[in-house]
């Protein structure tokens, strides 16, 4: 295998990992409610209230405020679907440097810009 190649092939791979990353990302933004009541009972479970009590004072503490949030003003939580969302188109846009990474660089900086 080529120098090229090899540098083409890690950077594929870095590319899958960071899209990877982008959609688990997104795809664990839709439901914080339900993921947040499961995440606390998980590490009630694990005995973590124990181990790390102030972890688990700042989940109660962001459960009830999402709680809150979504039993009087739902429509707040519509934001957090729009950041998932996001989150998922732009994981579509490197689909070209997967393709050609030296042609669509662009989008690669776009993206180290939007992680700054």
């Amino acid at each position: 295998m080529s120098d090229r190649a090899a540098l083409l092939k890690g950077i594929r791979r870095w590319l899958v990992f960071f899209v990877v990353c982008l959609v688990l990302s997104g795809a664990t933004a839709f439901p914080l409610v339900h993921e947040l009541h499961w995440t606390e009972s998980v590490l009630r479970a694990l005995g973590v209230p124990d181990l790390l009590p102030g972890l688990m004072g700042w989940i109660a503490r962001v459960r009830d405020g999402l709680d809150a949030v979504d039993a009087k003003y739902p429509f707040v939580l519509y934001g957090t679907d729009w950041l998932a969302f996001a989150h998922l188109v732009i994981a579509v846009a490197f689909y070209g440097p997967y393709r050609d990474p030296v042609r669509n660089i662009w989008v690669i900086e776009f993206g180290m810009i939007a992680c700054a």
